[in-house]
């Protein structure tokens, strides 16, 4: 049984797609094994409907695969899927907070400063959910005046998956990112887009570091493990 907090029947699908990332980043649902649907709705307590729903943007963000009355299976993932994610997170999001930051307003800024206060607080306390969640307000209010769409998306699609996990499972990141806001901080200060994008990317690239050697720690390969479909299986 996964080590899951049950869920409020009124939280949405989102929550219920968050609940399995994370078990998929703890290791708790390993590469090319089964998704048992029942069996999750039951500890999350919510119907299936919106663990149906959960799947569906977790296939889509590369983390699920599914076979029609087969079921669900966590992803053939790999280190190179880790790699491949904070590579493009490394081109993409720097270019996005380049453009963004000489576009900042001082509501921006006052709203970042709010934000950089909850990561230290939530890095007092080792709260990795409250750290998780400023973390990602952050980033996007950062890269918010960014004033291309299309950019914007494609860096919304990466945040999905692994990145903002990484503080809650990988050693020393809350205490590390931390400090990484603060220069960032004073990068969107300063007004400064260059500087910022030099910093983020630093941020990210060792980021992504970090997590590849926390997948590789839990027996993820270079090659994924491709998951075993009986013949005969139901989505059960």
């Amino acid at each position: 049984m996964l080590a899951i907090t049950p869920l409020e029947n009124s939280l949405t699908s989102a929550r219920v797609a968050q609940a399995i990332r994370q078990a998929i980043v703890t290791g708790q649902l390993r590469p090319g094994s089964k998704i048992a649907q029942d069996l999750l709705a039951d500890q999350l307590g919510v119907s299936r409907m919106p663990i149906r729903e959960a799947l569906v943007q977790l296939a889509a963000e590369g983390l699920v695969t599914s076979e029609p009355r087969r079921g669900a299976w966590v992803a053939p993932l790999s280190l190179e899927t880790i790699e491949e994610s904070y590579a493009l997170r490394s081109w993409l999001e720097p270019k996005a907070v380049r453009l963004s930051v000489p576009r900042l307003t001082d509501e921006d800024l006052h709203a970042l400063r709010q934000h950089l206060a909850a990561l230290e607080i939530a890095e007092s306390g080792n709260d990795g959910d409250r750290f998780v969640e400023a973390n990602r307000q952050f980033h996007q209010i950062l890269r918010s005046r960014c004033p291309w769409a299309k950019l914007q998306g494609f860096v919304d699609m990466l945040w999905n998956g692994f990145p903002p996990l990484t503080p809650q499972f990988v050693t020393q990141q809350m205490v590390q990112d931390r400090a990484e806001h603060q220069q960032l901080l004073q990068a969107a200060e300063a007004r400064d887009g260059d500087r910022a994008a030099v910093t983020m990317t630093a941020h990210i690239t060792r980021s992504g570091d970090r997590a590849r050697e926390h997948f590789k720690g839990l027996g993820w390969t270079s090659s994924p493990l491709e998951p075993v479909i009986p013949e005969h299986e139901d989505e059960r």
